[in-house]
């Protein structure tokens, strides 16, 4: 059993933006695919869970950027399971340029979900010991709710097929791209990403229409996400920048 998972990675023309920055939402797909691939590896994998009726939901992330890395870069990330912060499962992670300099590091906090009944499970559910790497974390703290205010309508969109995966709903990755589109280009050419904060709070589907809204507090930009249909808050988002 390996219990803090390794991965390489080389950054792709189509993963990078207009300064040949990688996408923040590309940076934590990368994430989850090293988490799935470690998770597999465990035997508590996609194809695994499936079969006990369970499934992973990222709930919660919070990712502090020391750098972004640019097309061509060559990066690696180490991604381990930390102590259960009930009922969330923990998963940390580091990325790493080619000189294994850190790069950006992140927690994040996982449901085990019933797929019938969506009540989320006790690890003892699994059907294997989760390795909890004691006293091994990326970031200290693990992210509270989200309270920040955000009034300010900046766009809305109709849900369709490019942000639908394969459980039929809105992928979470999708959640920090509409993020990312609430500030424009001379805001980019200005200011660099320093760290973001996720909190999903409920499923969207296609068809359904979203409302982007924004706040500032200080530092800090504070987004919602409501479902236009039920008036529901899907996600919140905290994000924060420096100036070049």
């Amino acid at each position: 059993m390996i219990p803090v998972w390794k991965e390489n990675f080389k950054i792709t023309s189509y993963q990078v933006d207009f300064q040949e920055n990688i996408k923040p939402t590309n940076l934590m797909q990368l994430f989850q695919e090293a988490a799935g691939n470690h998770a597999q590896h465990l035997g508590a994998g996609y194809a695994a869970l499936v079969e006990q009726k369970l499934f992973w939901a990222l709930s919660r992330i919070r990712v502090e950027v020391l750098q972004l890395p640019k097309w061509e870069d060559e990066i690696h990330i180490e991604t381990w399971p930390c102590n259960l912060v009930s009922p969330f499962f923990r998963r940390d992670f580091v990325f790493y340029n080619s000189q294994d300099e850190p790069i950006c590091k992140g927690v994040s906090g996982w449901l085990l979900l019933n797929a019938e009944t969506m009540r989320p499970q006790r690890a003892d559910r699994l059907m294997f010991d989760m390795p909890f790497n004691e006293g091994k974390l990326a970031l200290e703290t693990f992210p509270d709710r989200l309270n920040g205010t955000a009034e300010t309508a900046v766009f809305s969109k109709k849900i369709l097929y490019n942000e639908i995966d394969v459980n039929n709903h809105v992928n979470n990755t999708r959640y920090l791209d509409w993020s990312m589109d609430c500030f424009d280009s001379d805001f980019y050419r200005t200011h660099q990403l320093k760290s973001y904060t996720l909190e999903f709070l409920g499923e969207m589907h296609w068809g359904d229409e979203v409302e982007l809204l924004s706040g500032l507090d200080g530092t800090s930009f504070h987004i919602q996400a409501v479902n236009r249909q039920t008036g529901k808050v899907a996600f919140k988002a905290d994000v924060d920048w420096q100036n070049f």
